[in-house]
């Protein structure tokens, strides 16, 4: 645990243990009555987002390290890596028609980082051709941003943003809403109240204000992410050997019907395409044609009636 301002003495193994028990013990107060926001002010400490020691049972929540989410039904999820070095940077949620991005950042002990990054953020926003107004939230003061964009069609669309930032005890969460809520406050309010119920756990560890605190992906998440890939995987690779199957079992058939000749023009010809006709039987009156000399079909002696020519079989086998 990292310690700052002057030197003390060297604890016990007990102090340490006895210490690192103090910082697990939840000192949440117990929030006041009414909805915040609408029956009265927001106050984070008793409304949330929470730090670890004030709300330190895990209660259900999706635990990514240095953020626990609650879990909530019909919510998607998505980890977001940083490029190059595939950090699990952040986390994007799915509401409906609305996604709430949250990252947390490393904070000063003493003061907050939303009043110094609001007014950098709305910058970025507008030299990118966007608009943006820092206006009172729920949560205190957020960025209501119109995002510039492109249609389907090539013309410069806007969509609607909202920027939300907490200060916590040596942290800062950015929240992040695109869709319909961004626009609607009806739609917004559930979001609100997810965000509300998330817990920060940021370490004990000396870092720079405005670093990102990297997340870790549950071991349940990322199996049951390998299991789906692995599914899709060989649900292609059937599809495939299915579609490949196919496509020899017609060649077979179509090599078959050529090198065996048996396609015919009319009247029994090779090389119509039509289906051979078979010879006609020979009437009584007609003489069996003779068998050529030293040819593999002879008629027995005493069985006139017997044709020494084969025939050609109806249905041919081609193996």
């Amino acid at each position: 645990m990292a310690l700052f301002g002057k030197k003390r003495e060297r604890l016990s193994d007990e102090d340490l243990l006895a210490e690192d028990e103090v910082v697990e013990t939840s000192v949440r107060p117990e929030p006041a009555d009414g909805e915040p926001g609408v029956d009265r002010e927001w106050d984070r400490a008793g409304d949330g987002p929470y730090d670890i020691t004030e709300w330190s049972a895990l209660d259900g929540r999706l635990d990514l390290g240095a953020l626990r989410l609650p879990a909530q039904a019909g919510m998607q999820m998505r980890l977001d890596l940083e490029q190059g070095s595939g950090r699990v940077v952040g986390a994007t949620l799915t509401f409906g028609a609305s996604q709430v991005q949250l990252q947390v950042f490393a904070a000063p002990r003493t003061t907050g980082l939303w009043d110094e990054l609001r007014p950098d953020i709305a910058r970025g926003i507008v030299e990118a051709g966007g608009a943006a107004e820092a206006v009172d939230g729920v949560m205190g003061k957020e960025l209501r941003a119109r995002m510039p964009g492109r249609a389907p069609d090539g013309r410069v669309a806007f969509q609607p943003a909202r920027f939300l930032g907490v200060d916590g005890p040596r942290w800062f969460l950015r929240v992040v809403v695109n869709g319909p809520a961004a626009a609607d406050d009806a739609q917004l309010r559930p979001i609100l109240a997810f965000v509300r119920r998330v817990v920060v756990r940021r370490g004990e560890e000396p870092r720079p204000p405005r670093e990102v605190l990297e997340l870790t992906a549950p071991a349940g998440l990322l199996e049951a992410a390998a299991k789906q890939a692995q599914a899709r995987k060989e649900a292609a690779q059937k599809a495939g050997a299915a579609k490949a199957a196919t496509q020899t079992q017609l060649l077979r058939t179509a090599d078959a019907t050529r090198l065996t000749g048996i396609s015919t023009r009319p009247g029994g010809q090779p090389g119509s395409g039509g289906p051979a006709a078979p010879p006609a039987a020979p009437s009584s009156s007609q003489a069996p044609a003779p068998a050529p000399e030293g040819g593999r079909h002879r008629a027995p002696s005493g069985d006139p009636q017997r044709a020494d020519t084969p025939r050609a079989p109806i249905n041919p086998d081609f193996r």
